[in-house]
Parts: structure tokens; sequence; C-alpha cells
């Protein structure tokens, strides 16, 4: 089988189907965390070097009872290929003293895609849970993730449609010009009373929409508080309660009504976005 590269099979304004590298991270009884599964096509140590030792960077309750729902996305870049890292983080089955463990099923999605807006982060969610759903015990060499992308439509979607439920304008402003003001600050958005599902859409929304333009770059980003130890790998932390964190973090509630950050002279461009995305 050739190897999967991510772009499409079909002619241009039709239908068409791309194949998506991907790998499962959890638990197995008696071996403890590690790589259960890979695509036929997947070089793993080129993409899983970006994730380090935060492959399961959510708290996970150490009782047998394992009430604790886990539901989080993860997002990284992978700069070297143009190619960005979609983690769907989950429950995995239990472990051998049928404690709760994490599971965590990332694929590669290609940058170019993903700025065309032919391929959306919900579409390769959805290619995701579909193959744990009839793969639910995947273990070594499995086949690629088939998407099948939309056919162009013009006038295409604005980048963030539909983010005003989930945030407001002014938290969107201060999160723009923070990212424009330091290129290694940190968030941490919070969303009170939030359910996962919530922050999971507003996580994809928010990224597409600010890296739509280019003028900031993709950023790793998480919709859950993640452990201590692994919050400084991301740069935007999505949480429905305070979390500890250091100096570096910037605290921003998705409710606020007045920027807390002026706009930055010269980089119109991105808050227009903003402002198409909330039809203002």
């Amino acid at each position: 089988m050739p190897e999967a590269t991510g772009e499409p099979d079909a002619v241009e304004g039709a239908e068409e189907t791309i194949q998506l590298e991907h790998w499962i991270y959890g638990a197995s009884p008696e071996k403890g965390y590690g790589t259960k599964a890979e695509s036929i096509g997947l070089n793993g140590p080129l993409y899983q070097r970006y994730l380090g030792n935060h492959f399961t960077p959510v708290r996970v309750e150490k009782t047998a009872s394992g009430s604790t729902v886990i539901d989080a996305r993860m997002i990284h870049p992978a700069p070297a290929n143009d190619e960005v890292l979609l983690s769907v983080l989950g429950r995995g089955i239990p472990d051998e003293y049928n404690r709760p463990t994490i599971a965590n099923h990332t694929v590669v999605l290609p940058g170019k895609l993903l700025r065309s807006a032919r391929l959306s982060f919900n579409l390769a969610e959805a290619a995701i849970l579909d193959f744990d759903r009839r793969v639910p015990k995947a273990t070594g060499r499995i086949e690629p993730l088939s998407v099948r992308l939309p056919a162009e439509v013009v006038p295409r979607e604005h980048p963030g449609a539909g983010i005003r439920r989930l945030i407001t304008k002014a938290a969107v402003d201060t999160l723009v010009s923070r990212f424009l003001t330091d290129s290694h600050g940190r968030v941490l958005l919070l969303c009170r009373g939030s359910t996962h599902q919530y922050r999971n859409d507003l996580l994809y929304k928010l990224v597409e929409l600010l890296h739509a333009g280019g003028e900031i770059p993709l950023f790793t980003a998480i919709s859950d508080a993640p452990t201590l130890s692994a919050m400084n790998h991301f740069r935007l932390a999505i949480s429905s309660r305070g979390v500890r964190a250091d100096g570096t973090w910037t605290l921003l509630d998705a409710s606020i009504d007045q920027p807390t950050l002026h706009p930055i002279r010269g980089r119109t461009p991105v808050y227009s976005r903003v402002a198409e995305a909330f039809g203002t």
C-alpha cells in the first residue's frame, strides 16, 4: 500500500477522499502506557516527539469507579512537514487492577487543507470516533483514516463561524492582542460551568479563526485543564475551573464584555476576521 499523503485523490470541485495517518496511545494490562496501534505509513518518531511526555496530560481518578469524564482535545503544530496533530483524549480500557486509564488517538492533518477550509478539525474528529467505534481494541498496524472532503463551496463560511455562542468578542479580541504581543505567551481561558463538548467546540473554532490569515502562527492548545507538569507544553488551555499556573500565564474569562488589552496597530486583518465571525 502506498504511503498516505493527505492530498486529495479526485478532481477539483468535487467530493474528495484523503487518507490520514494516525496512532493510538494508551494503557495495556501488564505493560503500562505506550503506543498500541499506528497506521501503516506512519513515521511514528517523527510526529510523537511533538507530544513529548504529555500524551495524556489530563487528570483521571485513581479509583475503580472511574466516574470522571475524560473528553478533551489537543492541538500541536508539526511544522517540519506543514502538518498539525489533533489528539482526541478519552477513557481507555481499565488496567489490570481495574483502575481507569486515558487513551489518546492522534491524527496527522495537512496544514494546507486546514487553511483552505476544505478539511476541518470536526471532520477529522468524526473519522477518529468512527474508527474507535468500529475497532475498539485496535493494536499493531492499522489502516489510515479515510476522510471525505466536501466539494468546494463559494462563498466559503467565515473561519470561526458560530463562535459567538461560545465566547464574547471582547475575550477573542483580548486573546488576539495577547498572542500578537508575545509569541510565547500563555493564556488560561476560563469557561465557568461549561461542558466538555462546549470547550472542544470552542477550541476548534478559536484555532481555526486565529490561524486563518497567518498573522498568528498555529499554537499548542488543549480543551481541558492540563496537569501541573504538562501546563507549560501549551499556549492555550480552556478550562471550566481555576488552574494552578505560574506567572507566565494570563487568565482570561470567556464572558468579559470589554477587551482587557488594546488592539495592536498594523494588525487589522486578524481583528477584522474576528468581527466577521461575530457578524459585526
